[in-house]
């Protein structure tokens, strides 16, 4: 899928969650696919410097496998994140209509079933891995974004078998 057909989808505005936000531009149905994820592909030592020197937000890369990041393009880069998300990545970096998303509705995807940051290579002043503070507002936020590992068991649960994460989280949290 071209940039210029995601455009045809999506626009950037103002969002309640977080600065921008993606909006649907027409109604999605849900299972339809809203967009590949795209941008450059960069390891975590990559990402780590774009951090470092602040020419990204930590929360800008996408994880999309052990170590693995996209530098997100702007459009993708304004997708926030929502503890009850409307869409989920699937793959690699596909995202996927959760259920019918409405008409100049914010898509939003939950940021934690990205992230299996393990490397100590990105601990952060008191040794904590990466996590940030959540906005979505949901009735089921949970306060923090995290990582994959730190969610409930039962969100991890249903997010593994309903097959609502990248295929990188799928092997390594999904029961046997």
């Amino acid at each position: 899928m071209s940039f210029r057909m995601d455009e045809d989808i999506l626009e950037v505005r103002e969002s309640e969650i977080s600065g921008k936000g993606a909006f649907a531009k027409r109604n999605i149905s849900k299972g339809e696919r809203i967009c590949f994820m795209q941008g450059k592909l960069c390891t975590i030592d990559e990402m780590i410097i774009l951090v470092d020197s602040d020419l990204e937000e930590g929360s800008d890369p996408l994880g999309v496998d052990d170590e693995i990041y996209i530098d997100l393009d702007e459009l993708y880069r304004s997708i926030n994140h929502s503890c009850k998300p409307n869409a989920f990545l699937r793959g690699r970096n596909e995202l996927i209509a959760i259920r019918n998303i409405n008409k100049d509705e914010e898509i939003t995807y939950d940021y934690s079933t990205t992230m299996d940051d393990n490397s100590k290579k990105i601990e952060v002043g008191d040794g904590e891995l990466w996590s940030m503070k959540c906005n979505c507002g949901k009735d089921n936020c949970r306060g923090v974004i995290d990582q994959f590992r730190t969610l409930p068991a039962e969100i991890q649960e249903y997010y593994t078998k309903n097959k609502f994460a990248p295929d990188f989280i799928l092997r390594k949290f999904s029961k046997k």
